[in-house]
């Protein structure tokens, strides 16, 4: 049997913390954009006096910087995601081996599609008796 690989460090976190963190983009990409201007603002007005050159340059790494925050939280749950359907797939392939009912491949198995969507499961009366 082949060794399990590690899951991203993000899988392994609580989901309500992982949650936080994409909360959290907002005010990332508002501190960054903020800071950025900020930063260029101080600068032309104390250093390079280049009218509104600047500012427009403070303004465009403090943008950069938020779409590297958004590009950052959308990696990390891609990869939870992924990780979560793994984890389904391989619960799949278990019960499936273990020959669970319900699962496709059980002989007690019906595909609602194969049987063109008017699967009923069998019972033990008519459905008029209670």
């Amino acid at each position: 049997m082949t060794e399990p690989t590690k899951p991203p460090q993000i899988v392994q976190r609580a989901k309500w913390f992982q949650m936080t963190e994409a909360a959290s983009v907002g005010i990332e990409i508002a501190a960054a954009v903020g800071v950025g201007a900020g930063l260029g603002l101080y600068l032309q007005n104390n250093v390079t006096h280049w009218r509104p050159w600047t500012l427009y340059i403070g303004l465009a790494i403090g943008l950069g910087a938020a779409i590297i925050a958004i590009v950052r939280t959308a990696r990390n749950f891609t990869r939870v995601l992924a990780a979560e359907e793994a984890a389904e797939r391989d619960k799949a392939a278990q019960a499936h081996e273990s020959g669970a009912p319900g699962h496709p491949g059980h002989p007690g198995h019906v595909d609602p599609e194969a049987s063109g969507g008017l699967y009923a499961p069998p019972s033990g009366h008519d459905g008029d008796s209670p």
